[in-house]
């Protein structure tokens, strides 16, 4: 009588806990039978956990648990909710968002590009972090929408870079507050940039080069 591991969880069937008045005769506890289940379910556990050259042949893989409580090696696309996490080496694809604070260390890693052309614009959850240029030959008007519309996390930074001849406005959406110096929300010529940073629910400071 074979193990049922890996593909199935083993049962008292194949693998039973004879008392010590069993009759190791009797039907299900034949006394190789016990010795056959038990060396089968640990050389399936062996081969499964990938112990000595047995399986898993991909390096980076790691034993996940699929939907239907099987288990598998594969590459781990996700990793849920980590309340500590130090990466020593590069992130150097997709991205990486955090809700919470980086408390040591640092992180580097190229700023997304969404290059505006038009004459107006509204911030979409996409752009938090990103730098947003805005080139037209006519005003342009980028509008940061409310929390309602686009929950971005407070603390979320998204910078604005003006690279038409015509000035970018940053315009309040819909309940939203902009702070700034001397309330001046236009950035101030061709090339320069300024940073929109939420600090609340619907408030938002702006700092930079501004007009």
């Amino acid at each position: 009588m074979a193990s049922n591991f890996p593909g199935a969880l083993d049962t008292a069937t194949q693998q039973p806990s004879p008392l010590a008045t069993t009759e190791l005769d009797a039907a299900g506890f034949l006394h190789d039978e016990v010795h056959t289940n038990h060396s089968t379910a640990l050389i399936a556990l062996q081969t499964k956990m990938g112990i000595s050259a047995s399986t898993p042949t991909t390096i980076g893989h790691a034993l996940t648990v699929s939907a239907t409580g099987t288990t598998v090696w594969a590459a781990v696309t996700s990793v849920g909710t980590l309340s500590a996490l130090t990466v020593t080496g590069a992130i150097t694809a997709g991205s990486l968002d955090v809700t919470g604070a980086i408390t040591a260390g640092s992180l580097v890693a190229p700023i997304a590009i969404n290059a505006q052309t038009g004459t107006t614009y509204t911030f979409v959850a996409a752009d938090a972090g990103k730098l947003v240029t805005s080139s037209n030959g006519s005003a342009q008007t980028i509008t940061i929408p409310p929390n309602s519309s686009v929950a971005f996390a407070i603390g979320t930074q998204i910078m604005v870079q003006n690279i038409g001849s015509a000035n970018a406005t940053l315009a309040q959406g819909s309940g939203v507050t902009i702070q700034s110096k001397d309330s001046a929300k236009q950035i101030d010529g061709q090339f320069a940039a300024a940073t929109c940073i939420k600090t609340a629910t619907d408030t938002w400071t702006l700092i930079g080069a501004l007009a």
